[in-house]
């Protein structure tokens, strides 16, 4: 059965399926300068103004209070304009371009003033209108008419709104709130209320901010602000599969932010929808082809999907990426194991370094730098870059003994001469060896100790002595082996490959001995071959047997 969240995404960006559930406004553009977010409240008021249903005379005045916002008093002086020729009785671009004329000529600015509030002396509306135009000017004026505001109604909900937005700017953050509070009370659909306090309680406590924002959405199902916030909210709080549902119902909003549709693609990643992911991208990067999110994105779903030649094309981009940007520790993880995939570990050495130059304190990246160099071909130094891990991990296990033990192994394997080799070259390479099993066994002593009824450390113990004993002239892997098979002879499931190698062993062992003490039997060759036929009736041991003498 298809989750909700499958079902949202499934609609997502297919025209006309889900259109008709939200009306393109201008209003949410409006709703965002409320909520103190003006720069996207532009472009909603761009994108929606010549919209049939758009009063043009208000969605002139507040691109006119943008615009004054940001300083640019001319432009906003045209928009005043622009709205009074739209509306000339919609009285609050009057007030817009009294408050531009405040500061040079205060008197043609309260006539105008006095102009609109005579049109309607009741209006709690108009006089916080005019407040807020003496509190922008700094000038003290502003709490008259604040306080005619509230004497007008002092239920009025905006009129709490901008007191709290003055205690923001001295940051006293919890009397703000509480004005915010008295905001909602006062009327319940006063949405910046809910979203200016979400956004001070955010950092505080997220489940009480969520809430908030989950009341106000119940309210306000189809505001685009409404569902932004709380799938940002979602997204904050790592709550990943609620910010995609929230995000595909926002992105379903005509309404929405084009640069959205990157944050929505990384929502789905972090949801493990990669393939939903992807799809987005390849739409938007198509738009967009120098993105850094949607880049980022490509590589990292290719990888998630084992896309592994697509990945290092993508990887490939992102990391060629112009401008000097910031890569964080991820990027290089994987695209160091993007490499590692594409059979190319040597080239991603230098990309693990990196990352770790970045973040010494992420001690998994060292596994990551010895499976590179493991991968690579280079066991030593993969040992040492597992060695640098358990050196600064505070808790090693001893599984990080078994692994670093089986690497050292390995590490001195690879140093095994040639089966052609002089007694010379194969001293010399045993002198390499050495200690490299002995390293190992070292290790491997440690998880016999620890876990002795684990057969694993006593098997690998006894192969990193014979490796130190390679013609088993001495039996040093003999007791290993035998510790080996008095855990596995009383297990109910033993290993059958253990069990076949520690008879082998033992078997050659006593071959060598009777066969160097002149002997023409060899009771304890065959008592100890004979058992790997118990096991495996035709393993080719079989065949040696065979030729021992009766």
């Amino acid at each position: 059965m298809r989750t909700k969240s499958m079902l949202l995404a499934s609609f997502l960006f297919v025209g006309g399926v889900v259109s008709s559930a939200f009306a393109e406004s201008y209003t949410d553009g409006i709703e965002y300068f409320k909520s103190g977010q003006p720069d996207r409240a532009k472009i909603i008021l761009d994108k929606t103004l010549n919209d049939p249903s758009t009063k043009k005379a208000e969605a002139y005045f507040y691109l006119g209070e943008i615009y004054s916002g940001m300083n640019k008093l001319d432009s906003a002086g045209m928009y005043y304009d622009m709205g009074l020729q739209a509306d000339p009785l919609y009285p609050y671009n009057s007030i817009g371009k009294g408050k531009l004329m405040l500061k040079n000529n205060k008197k043609e600015a309260e006539a105008l003033f006095k102009a609109v509030i005579k049109s309607d002396k009741k209006n709690p509306e108009i006089y916080l209108a005019i407040s807020k135009a003496y509190y922008e000017n700094v000038m003290p004026e502003y709490q008259k008419y604040l306080d005619k505001a509230l004497d007008a109604d002092k239920e009025y909900a905006p009129i709490y709104v901008f007191e709290g937005d003055i205690l923001v700017k001295d940051k006293k953050y919890g009397e703000a709130c509480g004005f915010y509070e008295m905001a909602q009370n006062f009327d319940e659909n006063c949405l910046e209320a809910y979203v200016k306090y979400s956004n001070i309680y955010f950092p505080i406590n997220a489940s009480l901010a969520i809430a908030k924002l989950e009341d106000l959405l119940k309210l306000k199902p189809n505001s685009a602000i409404a569902q932004r916030e709380l799938a940002e909210a979602y997204f904050k709080d790592s709550k990943y599969n609620q910010a995609v549902e929230a995000y595909a119902r926002y992105m379903a909003n005509p309404n929405h932010f084009e640069s959205d549709q990157s944050r929505y693609a990384a929502l789905l990643f972090f949801d493990k929808k990669y393939q939903e992911s992807l799809d987005l991208v390849d739409k938007m990067i198509v738009k967009n082809p120098n993105d850094f999110i949607l880049k980022r994105l490509a590589m990292y779903d290719n990888y998630e999907l084992k896309n592994y030649d697509k990945a290092l094309t993508a990887a490939e981009t992102f990391m060629n990426t112009p401008g000097n940007p910031q890569f964080n520790t991820q990027d290089y993880i994987i695209y160091a194991n993007i490499l590692i995939e594409n059979k190319l570990a040597d080239k991603a050495i230098p990309v693990l370094e990196k990352a770790i130059s970045l973040d010494q304190e992420k001690i998994e990246l060292y596994k990551e730098l010895s499976e590179a160099y493991r991968a690579a071909g280079d066991m030593l130094k993969s040992a040492d870059a597992y060695n640098e891990y358990m050196k600064r991990n505070q808790d090693v296990s001893l599984t990080d003994y078994f692994f670093l033990g089986t690497i050292y192994y390995r590490a001195a394997s690879a140093e095994a001469p040639a089966a052609e080799a002089t007694p010379e070259e194969k001293a010399a390479k045993l002198a390499i060896q050495k200690p490299i099993y002995q390293k190992a066994d070292s290790l491997f002593a440690i998880v016999a100790e620890r876990a002795p009824e684990d057969y694993r450390g006593h098997l690998w113990r006894a192969r990193a002595n014979s490796g130190l004993d390679p013609e088993t002239t001495e039996g040093l892997a003999k007791p290993y082996y035998e510790a080996l098979l008095t855990v596995l002879e009383k297990a109910q499931n033993p290993n059958k490959a253990a069990l076949l190698e520690a008879y082998k062993y033992i078997g050659f062992y006593n071959y060598q001995k009777e066969y160097a003490a002149g002997k023409n039997v060899y009771p304890e060759t065959r008592k100890w071959w004979s058992k790997m036929l118990t096991i495996d009736p035709n393993n080719e041991i079989k065949a040696l047997l065979d030729q021992l003498p009766q």
